[in-house]
């Protein structure tokens, strides 16, 4: 399946890491330091202003698909679908494709969990308040170190974890590489739209979500994209 895909080659090639991936990081912050001091605020005060019902209703269906707890319930089942394939008296065909799609699911749950442990680790160091105290409270700003996390804004988990599970299936699945990205992107627009993050939290939940998925993956394939 690996030999053929010159998109996921190049994701997981070793010089991906290096500089593109660690030049991006300073890059990041930068932007993210430039959205927090001259976009973010005016963003949500916008968005507060020009909200509608409709406009809301459909992005809390677009939101949903950010939710890590419902992928990762998935990824465990397909999981548990394999192991009992590869130990069944089904045909090898079968059993060899329940082992190709075990390492997969192993991969996107890697993914996922390692992106998501370093967004809650950011998330209480950085302690950033949520757009909804802008509006409630007037608090606008970073409280560290804070352990409320429902109540940190930085960086965006639900982004962090559709672009971890999006990028990670497009190295799997090249073909559908610009739907994945288009709903990544999507969804993490969603968050600022709802007041639920700003543009900032966002930029660098991708940038995590991203980094993530293309290191795991390069570590997780690296074998099998050599021996092709």
């Amino acid at each position: 399946m690996f030999n053929k895909l010159n998109f996921s080659t190049f994701l997981l090639k070793k010089e991906i890491t290096r500089p593109p991936l660690g030049f991006l990081f300073f890059a990041i912050v930068v932007l993210c330091l430039l959205f927090g001091y001259f976009i973010d605020q005016k963003a949500a005060n916008f968005i507060k202003q020009y909200q509608t019902h409709l406009f809301v209703d459909f992005f809390r269906l677009i939101t949903i698909i950010g939710d890590a707890t419902g992928w990762l319930l998935i990824f465990s089942l397909g999981l548990l679908i394999c192991f009992f394939l590869r130990r069944s008296t089904f045909s090898s065909r079968l059993q060899a494709g329940a082992k190709r799609y075990r390492q997969i699911f192993w991969y996107l749950i890697l993914s996922c969990v390692l992106s998501g442990a370093l967004h809650h680790i950011i998330k209480i160091i950085i302690g950033r308040y949520r757009p909804r105290y802008l509006f409630s409270d007037e608090l606008y700003g970073l409280a560290p170190f804070n352990f409320n996390i429902a109540a940190n804004s930085f960086p965006s988990g639900h982004t962090q974890t559709i672009f971890s599970i999006c990028i990670g299936l497009s190295i799997v699945y090249p073909r559908y590489a610009v739907i994945l990205w288009s709903l990544a992107v999507l969804v993490g627009f969603s968050r600022v739209v709802l007041l639920a993050h700003y543009p900032s939290d966002v930029v660098f939940g991708a940038y995590l979500g991203i980094t993530v998925a293309v290191i795991v993956g390069r570590n997780y394939f690296r074998q099998r994209i050599t021996n092709n």
